[in-house]
């Protein structure tokens, strides 16, 4: 940050970018020594055409929706409820780069891209990590190079840059972190030992046996003509769950050095494992997060037989990612991360109970979620993940001022802690945003 100007930096790309104030003129001295790639005024007026639906949830929580002009893709795959109703009144324009368009006897065909850009020549192209940086109108955006939650979702920042939001980003991304640590802070108090634990806790532990199996957490689903894809902790692949599985406390299974078969795309293994394999190493696993809408695809491919001899299928504690909405999981969890972090807390039984997972869905006991509709209004307001403040249990306790062990007194905590949620929920929309 300069006075009158800004300078992003993507390190991953190795490419830059200088934003100078409206009203005022962009440094000569930066902009003579062709250093940066683009140079834009902000903030931006000429809006944004998106190239993936992973770039959508930092535009929702933003409030920028109106920016989004243009769609490089299949819009099919947009989640945002807001977004594809603009996308049906012809306010984002689906384009295909690679379809040509026909300009008759002028013998100058040229395809859709080029077409946009004609009509849209100040509208800003958000590339990803596999696009040329040098490509025209366009900056790089690789919050997908990111090796943690927290690290994916800053990326909102990238865009609150162009917007000077960067106020409201921060603010954004210090309350997604709270809410995160809240609930892994709970997490690590309920998942000790009573010996340890130098308060009694909520319902959690008043209902908790002693002798409870431990409980170990399955991250898995099956990919047809490769086999069943595993957690590999700690392995840039695997980063994103084997960080809410530590956040949780929870011991997550990872795929032993060398066990199944790779296959290799840009230089990066992919490991995935034969049904056997898989049994030997996944059957005892106490809980299964199978990481995919498709449970039941495998289900049909694999049967009962096979299925039943998993302990989590056994005893009904398999969720998948259809929580919220069957193709939601690729999209709007990315605004989410630490909702996501409270939901695993939640179905490992390591929080206080009182948080209902919003992204996992039980396949035994619960039908897949639903996005519902767009009301006109919506589109000009942040998205606003709909999920109550994380109670810090331990902080609770200590405020409330009893240090108790026995069941009964566990159980009427628990009932203070429930009307300090109720009171957290109904401020929840000030106070997150």
């Amino acid at each position: 940050y300069h006075n009158t100007y800004k300078i992003i930096y993507n390190k991953f790309k190795d490419v830059s970018y200088l934003l100078y104030q409206c009203g005022t003129e962009p440094p000569k001295e930066e902009v003579e020594s062709g250093k940066h790639q683009m140079v834009i005024e902000v903030p931006h007026k000429g809006g944004l055409a998106l190239t993936t639906t992973v770039q959508i949830p930092h535009i929702e929580m933003l409030g920028l929706r109106r920016e989004v002009k243009g769609y490089i893709g299949e819009t099919k795959y947009i989640s945002s409820p807001c977004l594809q109703q603009m996308v049906e009144n012809g306010e984002i324009e689906s384009i295909d780069k690679n379809a040509v368009v026909a300009h008759g006897e002028s013998n100058t065909d040229t395809n859709e891209l080029e077409e946009f850009l004609e009509r849209n020549p100040d509208t800003i192209i958000i590339g990803g990590a596999g696009d040329d940086v040098t490509a025209p109108n366009t900056m790089i955006f690789t919050s997908s190079q990111e090796d943690t939650n927290v690290g994916n979702f800053d990326w909102i920042a990238f865009f609150a840059a162009l917007y000077n939001k960067e106020e409201m980003s921060n603010r954004i991304a210090r309350s997604a972190q709270q809410h995160f640590d809240c609930a892994s802070e709970n997490a690590y108090f309920l998942s000790s030992k009573p010996t340890e634990r130098k308060l009694a806790t909520t319902r959690r532990v008043a209902e908790k046996d002693d002798d409870e199996e431990e409980k170990t957490l399955l991250w898995a689903n099956w990919i047809e003509g490769y086999g069943w894809s595993v957690a590999h902790c700690p392995n840039y692949q695997s980063a994103r769950q084997c960080e809410w599985a530590a956040a949780c406390n929870v011991k997550i299974l990872s795929r032993p050095e060398g066990v199944g078969s790779f296959q290799e795309w840009s230089g990066i293994k992919y490991w995935y494992l034969n049904d056997e394999e898989f049994l030997d190493f996944a059957k005892d696993a106490s809980h299964w997060i199978y990481s995919s809408q498709f449970w039941d695809n495998v289900m049909e491919k694999k049967g009962e037989e096979y299925l039943s001899q998993f302990k989590a299928y056994q005893n009904k504690r398999i969720w998948d990612t259809q929580g919220v909405d069957p193709n939601a999981w690729f999209e709007q969890r990315l605004a989410e991360y630490y909702v996501v972090g409270m939901d695993m807390c939640a179905v490992m039984g390591v929080d206080d109970g009182l948080h209902k997972s919003r992204w996992f869905r039980n396949i035994f006991t619960e039908q897949p979620g639903e996005l519902g509709t767009c009301n006109p209004e919506d589109i000009d307001e942040p998205y606003v993940p709909p999920v109550e403040d994380c109670v810090p249990i331990a902080a609770t306790l200590n405020a409330v001022g009893d240090v108790v062990s026995d069941n009964d007194n566990a159980g009427a905590l628990a009932s203070t802690v429930q009307g300090l949620a109720l009171i957290a929920s109904l401020v929840f929309a000030v106070s997150l945003w």
